[in-house]
């Protein structure tokens, strides 16, 4: 399988085992953060004066489980940010960017290193996720981009929303991070909606090689920023 430019991928289900302890982890979830839409536990630490670059370390017999997945099936050499989201609103659309400089407000924003953005741009789609529970088809890509008024991100009208189907053999996809805005519309009876989010330094090799495996099998499902941008 060839890919022209796997940077163009916005979602991708990827080709992993189902993870087989999704009921223990709802039962167990203690979110202690609130970060705009969502309710947060932090399964690594986490501290918002160190910007996101070194690996941090994971939390004693917080999801064992589910540490022990990731740290089987994803291709991470180092993770930086390692937790649980549950969306308690109606998603607005938005990127997964951080600051490299920014001095805001502490609860309201994320510090990066140039060089972990860097890493990140370069081997986008990067933002690896899991469902744990939840609609399989609320989350979406869209039309529009931020822009960056006096520091911070504004986000304008938005456009075309395309929503992404998450397989039933699957509960792992990969969401391009920077420049594709996404959001999720909360749907009826979906309260216990709760998301595994992670990332980190990638070996590209593994990473690369997991994408074209998903592509090959999951290719109806992919959302791409062009058309004809995937050879299968």
């Amino acid at each position: 399988m060839f890919i022209k430019n796997m940077n163009n991928i916005r979602f991708l289900p990827l080709d992993l085992p189902p993870f087989e302890y999704k009921q223990k982890v709802l039962d167990t979830f203690n979110p202690s953060t609130e970060f705009y839409f969502w309710g947060e536990e932090y399964i690594a630490e986490r501290d918002r004066d160190i910007p996101l670059h070194i690996p941090m370390p994971i939390r004693k017999n917080v999801h064992p489980e589910l540490v022990n997945y990731v740290q089987t099936y994803f291709p991470f050499t180092e993770i930086t940010l390692l937790k649980l989201v549950r969306a308690n609103k109606d998603v607005k659309p938005h990127v997964d960017d951080s600051y490299v400089d920014y001095k805001g407000p502490s609860k309201d924003y994320n510090l990066i290193s140039k060089e972990f953005r860097d890493h990140q741009v370069e081997t986008d789609p990067c933002g690896y996720r899991l469902v744990i529970a939840g609609d399989r088809k609320s989350l979406y890509v869209c039309d529009g981009a931020p822009n960056v008024v006096d520091g911070e991100l504004i986000y304008g009208e938005h456009t075309n929303k395309k929503y992404c189907e998450m397989p039933a053999d699957t509960d792992c996809f990969v969401l391009k991070s920077y420049g594709s805005m996404h959001g999720v519309d909360k749907t009826i009876n979906d309260e216990n909606r709760l998301l595994l989010f992670v990332i980190g330094w990638l070996d590209t090799e593994k990473h690369t090689n997991l994408i074209k495996k998903s592509m090959r099998k999951y290719n109806k499902y992919a959302i791409t920023e062009r058309k004809n941008v995937l050879n299968a």
